[in-house]
């Protein structure tokens, strides 16, 4: 449990002087900057004098609370609190600390609040004891000044290669990056320099030594010089074996999506997605080579940020295969990067053949039945080979679904002139209007009371998606539909709802439905029974500048989808039972969902179920026990897999490794594999892991949710404004405001399954106004603050279990009102939670301000401001 600090008993008279709970300097942390650990060892170090060896001071220490006070005397004050398990200095032979030595929290930075920024570490796991080495650290540490009680101490021996699996960015002077990798304990120095921009005439500029900090076989952390200016920083790990490196804000491209989705055509666009994407506007570019190797073709930059850039291509570019090669704007020519490959072709011919439904009997006078005039207008485009079937101005009744074969096309005068309208159903059509492929409706309203889907494509029946469905397109089109639509007593209206929760259990049906490969949903105004909106196994879709009203116990949902954008929409529920949603792995037939930017959407009154209006979810998993590497690119696993996996097929899930040596990285299932002699399981991965798996690594194999890009979303009324909940890998929530929401999440649980959450950020994030009604992560609450939060959700409560959730920063969020930053990891001895980062935010008046719990390891706050505590 946290505690704030208050005072202590025990302390100086300097402690206690004016002034001395308040620190508004910034402060680096230097712990680990010789990698050496000690337990109850309290000193504090300036390291802006020169001579900081000689300005070491201890610090207070409060015998009753076990915390440490503040230091006095140096020209740059930290303050430290807890019982510190990390190294603080000295010039001598590296060590470890013994298993059991407890875990630190330091201050460093935090203004207009007595309470400290905090470093938390937990000890070194896996290290062999040998005898202390007391005297031989403790004599030259005296010869320095340094009063300080060492103990708990023991050589460090020797490691395997370290390696870098991930960093965070993008970042700026002063901000602190966090290097997750294997043997990284063994750094003994970082150097970061700052690449020249193009502009600069190429000029290198000079590599600075910077503290490490936080060091452990597992990550370290350091911080950007705040001389710097911003732009590409390049930074180098040496370490006894072997020298890293690595480059802060390059484009890191998680997907390409052309004007035709793995293509574009000529004169078409091109998207890219992911972190860096553009930094410097006036500079960025996007160069195109032919394979063939002809010269290269410049796009126009169109437009973008950091986590997308919109380019356009020249009309007369030949078709073929190009490679694509990304700048932000920053650095030189060394710093652009390869964005994959694409390929640029025309346009498929359309059939400009038009077939009006009144010259083959449809009647639009709102009265007539219409329907087998429509039906026969399709039916002569299908037999033409494709066409446009054309509704002049009117009211057309329809009282069947209307099935749209490929290349039929339905197109309406206006939205607001043409309607197409459906009675009360007693027994209603699977769908209104269906199609597998290839298709598309445009201008037009439909209408309709007692419905089940009202579009649906791409689908045979039910879920089960077409085979090789694509180019699906709606546009421009309204929906209202409601099954509850007119005078319902009681009685008819419990019918008519339990009659819907049978079809169409914990959703009701879909307002629209799509599944398949080129999808566009744009520019429509729809409201349904229940979901009003479900993406199946979809790929390359844009659902754009939509209203989208959710019915009764309806959703969005997102679902087993790749390469989606969804934008500038408006989202909301038309009836006090309807949800949010999210974008999810719910189904069995799906082993990941990936690659989704959801940028500049308004989400506002959600009242009903979760209320969580952007949530990731998808409970399970595949294996979770001990691995071991098999060959290239091979892991055998050791233990049995579940007994009822989430899916039969493991083709694209991911592999983490959560303990053990290699812990921290991830990769891709390519392939599952079975021995037929030996019943041995093997995985085929897409990548070679970096560092082999022994007897010591555990794994889990989880559906993947990698790379969603959260960004710009306006939040209202909702139970969650945005989260990862469960399985997280690599998303970014960021730039987003909320009113009256439960705030920002980033958890990791045990959701039927061992399902981590890595690599999240959250951004720039900004809540308005905090207090909320029976909302956030846990709606049992009646009334509470909103917050950004890190979980653990553990039920696995056992010594030693691996962490649910590693390497997350929170940076740059401003809670204005009754709202506050919770890191919550469980219990001490199986934290739960690894390596935060929590910087620059502003935390306005809240009754709870920042609060870190025992569950939490390797954690860093800097440069927060946090204003006064309600009620203290």
């Amino acid at each position: 449990m946290t505690r704030a600090i208050t005072g202590s008993p025990d302390c100086s008279a300097d402690c206690s002087a004016p002034g001395a709970e308040t620190h508004k300097e910034t402060a680096r942390a230097v712990d680990m900057t010789s990698r050496f650990k000690t337990r109850r060892c309290m000193l504090l170090v300036s390291l802006q004098s020169p001579a900081f060896w000689a300005k070491a001071r201890p610090i207070c220490y409060d015998n009753i609370t076990r915390r440490a006070l503040r230091l006095d005397g140096c020209n740059t004050s930290m303050i430290i609190r807890g019982q510190i398990d990390d190294a603080l200095f000295t010039p001598h032979a590296p060590v470890k600390i013994r298993q059991g030595c407890p875990a630190i929290r330091v201050a460093e930075g935090n203004r207009k609040t007595p309470r400290p920024v905090r470093l938390r570490s937990a000890p070194a796991t896996a290290i062999r004891r040998s005898q202390l080495v007391r005297s031989a650290i403790l004599k030259p540490m005296l010869s320095l000044g340094l009063a300080s009680v060492i103990a708990c101490l023991s050589i460090a021996q020797g490691a395997a290669q370290p390696a870098i699996f991930w960093f965070n960015d993008p970042v700026g002077p002063d901000d602190t990056v966090l290097v997750t990798g294997a043997e990284l304990g063994d750094v003994t120095q970082v150097t970061v320099g700052r690449i020249p921009d193009r502009e600069s005439g190429g000029v290198d500029t000079s590599m600075l030594t910077v503290p490490v900090l936080q060091v452990s076989p597992q990550s370290l952390k350091f911080t950007v010089p705040r001389e710097f200016e911003r732009g590409i920083y390049q930074f180098t790990l040496t370490a006894s074996r072997k020298t890293l490196s690595g480059r802060l804000n390059l484009p890191n491209v998680y997907w390409v999506q052309g004007s035709l989705g793995d293509a574009v055509t000529p004169d078409g666009s091109i998207q890219l997605f992911g972190r860096n994407i553009v930094r410097r506007a006036e500079h960025a570019s996007l160069d195109l080579t032919p394979v063939s190797g002809a010269a290269t073709i410049a796009a126009t930059f169109e437009g973008g940020d950091s986590w997308r850039g919109r380019f356009s291509l020249p009309a007369n570019i030949s078709p073929g295969t190009y490679r694509l090669r990304l700048s932000n704007g920053a650095g030189g020519e060394h710093e652009r990067v390869d964005a994959g490959t694409i390929e640029v072709k025309r346009s498929p011919a359309v059939t400009a053949q038009e077939f009006d439904v009144r010259a083959y009997g449809a009647n639009g006078d709102g009265a007539a039945n219409s329907t087998r005039g429509i039906v026969n207008a399709i039916a002569a485009a299908e037999r033409a080979g494709g066409g446009t079937v054309y509704f002049p101005r009117g009211r057309y009744i329809v009282i069947e679904g209307l099935v749209i074969p490929p290349n039929v096309n339905l197109r309406g005068e206006a939205t607001d002139l043409v309607n197409l309208v459906w009675p009360d159903f007693a027994s209603p059509p699977e769908a209104l209007i269906r199609g597998t492929s290839r298709f598309s409706i445009e201008d037009m309203t439909l209408y309709a009371s007692n419905h089940r889907h009202v579009i649906a494509g791409g689908f045979l029946d039910g879920d089960r998606p077409a085979p090789d469905a694509s180019d699906i397109r709606i546009r421009r089109v309204r929906i209202r539909a409601s099954a509850f639509r007119g005078p319902f007593d009681l009685e008819a209206t419990f019918r008519r709802m339990s009659d819907i929760n049978r079809q169409f259990p914990y959703s009701g049906p879909d307002t629209i439905r799509l599944s398949g490969d080129r999808l566009e949903l744009s520019d429509c105004d729809v409201a349904g029974t229940g979901r009003s909106l479900y993406l199946f196994k979809a790929s390359n879709a844009v659902v754009a500048r939509n209203i989208l009203v959710n019915g009764r116990f309806g959703w969005y949902s997102i679902t087993g989808s790749s390469r989606v954008v969804f934008e500038d929409n408006q989202v909301t529920a038309g009836d006090l039972q309807g949800n949010g949603g999210g974008i999810n792995t719910l189904s069995n037939a799906v082993s990941a969902s990936e690659n989704v930017y959801v940028g500049h959407n308004s989400f506002k009154g959600i009242y009903g179920l979760d209320r969580e209006a952007m949530t990731t979810d998808g409970p399970g998993g595949y294996y979770y026990g001990h691995a071991k590497t098999g060959g290239a690119q091979q892991v055998l696993l050791r233990d049995p897999p579940v007994q009822y996996p989430v899916s039969s097929d493991w083709t694209g899930a991911a592999l983490l490794v959560v303990d053990g040596t290699g812990a921290g990285e991830a990769a891709r299932v390519a392939k599952f594999e079975r021995d037929p002699t030996s019943s041995q399981i093997g995985l085929r991965l897409d990548r070679t892991l970096q560092v082999a798996l022994d007897a010591t690594s555990t794994i889990t194999v989880v559906q993947a949710r990698q790379n969603y890009l959260v960004v710009g979303n306006q939040f209202e009324d909702c139970g969650v404004a945005a989260q990862s909940y469960g399985t997280g890998l690599n998303h970014v929530i960021a730039d987003n405001t909320s009113h009256r929401t439960g705030g920002f999440f980033a958890i990791g649980l045990f959701y039927n399954h061992f399902q981590p959450s890595w690599q999240v950020q959250l951004l720039n994030n900004r809540i308005v106004e905090g207090n909320i009604y029976r909302a956030g992560a846990s709606r049992s609450v009646l009334s509470e603050e909103s917050a950004i939060g890190v979980h653990a959700y553990r039920t696995d409560i056992k010594p030693g279990s691996p962490p649910l959730v590693r390497a997350i920063i929170l940076r740059g969020n401003r809670l204005e009102q009754d709202a506050h930053i919770e890191i919550k990891g469980s219990l001490p001895n199986a934290h739960g939670v690894r390596d935060v980062v929590i910087e620059d935010n502003f935390i306005g008046a809240s009754r709870v301000g920042l609060t870190i719990d025992d569950g939490v390891t390797s954690a860093i706050e800097r440069r927060n401001v946090i204003e006064r505590r309600i009620g203290r």
